[in-house]
């Protein structure tokens, strides 16, 4: 078992993982007109931090977004840590995505205490959505094998940027009022300590990870039986030892497109055995718009808060991951 810890969590509806998860519990949204225009001359929506100008872009917004995330670490927590001796694993959108690129965006960031943020053994893992996922199973590796006292994980991503919304709208992926049928672009970044048990009161509890690959994807002709994601749930479930019944509540990273939806519904449909309620699906991007790489450790965070104060929907939670070509990432967690 693994416990993690969210230190820090900036989105466009909070810049504290409270406030986020809170939020999300209230459906609030942070959706608004961005300065980019879709293909039709229109006004694209999205979900921005506001307090990054707008005129921050491209690499230098993902710096700036690295940057919040570490002032934000309530000192609390992160006064206990010992920064510059954790390996760090950033996540990021895969190789192949149109956007910013964060080469370097750590070799600078310093801790309040001065201390560089990065320790031995850091890297990263470009894997979009399942990134956090992957992450974390990384990190169990890490943690298996030496003796550091834990591993920290960052996950920063912005849609936000002419590239990447360029790139939705050609495909029709961007949700404009011409195509409903898409992702609104959303920006967030999200630091998480993980370690073999818990040194913070507020955790959850690794129980289960699941990865698996998919072939029919929403850029293939491919008819969807859901085959990776069911696949990584599966594995998830078989670590946890628990069946799909036994699962509360689910949190997912799906963003607004229908074949995201149907993707979902049909892996649990295909892993459930047993008649049992309705098991309640949270959606961060209901709230936040599509946050890319960043998507994942939101998730997990998220739930944290729901654990910690009270106001989950049970205490088996499942969360979902899928990246654009094919990553497919299932977690089973508890407080």
């Amino acid at each position: 078992m693994t416990a993690v810890s969210c230190l820090s969590l900036i989105s466009p509806v909070g810049y504290c993982a409270a406030s986020t998860a809170a939020a999300v519990r209230a459906s609030i949204a942070a959706f608004a007109a961005l300065p980019y225009r879709d293909i039709n001359g229109e006004p694209i929506r999205g979900a921005s931090i506001e307090v990054i100008p707008g005129e921050i872009r491209g690499r230098d917004r993902l710096a700036a977004l690295a940057r919040l995330a570490i002032d934000q670490v309530d000192p609390s927590l992160g006064d206990q840590l010992p920064w510059g001796d954790l390996p760090l694993i950033l996540c990021a959108r895969e190789p192949d995505a149109h956007g910013a690129r964060m080469n370097g965006i750590l070799s600078d960031l310093r801790y309040r205490n001065g201390a560089p943020i990065a320790g031995g053994r850091s890297g990263h893992i470009a894997a979009g959505q399942i990134s956090a996922f992957a992450a974390i199973e990384q990190s169990r590796k890490i943690l298996r094998e030496s003796s550091v006292e834990g591993c920290l994980i960052m996950a920063i991503d912005s849609l936000i940027d002419t590239r990447a919304l360029n790139w939705l709208d050609r495909h029709k992926r961007l949700k404009t009022s011409e195509q409903t049928d898409g992702v609104i672009p959303g920006e967030a970044a999200c630091l998480s300590l993980v370690t073999r048990k818990a040194l913070f009161d507020s955790h959850v509890t690794v129980r289960g990870v699941g990865l698996a690959m998919e072939t029919a994807t929403v850029l293939s002709e491919e008819p969807s039986r859901a085959d990776g994601l069911t696949e990584a749930l599966r594995l998830a479930l078989q670590e946890a030892g628990i069946a799909m019944h036994d699962v509360d509540w689910r949190l997912s990273d799906v963003a607004g497109e229908s074949f995201a939806f149907e993707e979902l519904a049909l892996a649990q449909m295909r892993l459930v055995r047993r008649v049992r309620p309705e098991q309640l699906v949270w959606l961060a991007a209901d709230c936040m718009g599509d946050c890319g790489a960043a998507a994942g450790l939101i998730q997990f965070a998220v739930a944290e808060q729901a654990f910690t104060r009270g106001y989950a929907p049970g205490t088996i939670a499942a969360l979902h991951g899928s990246s654009l070509h094919g990553g497919r990432a299932a977690a089973i967690i508890t407080h």
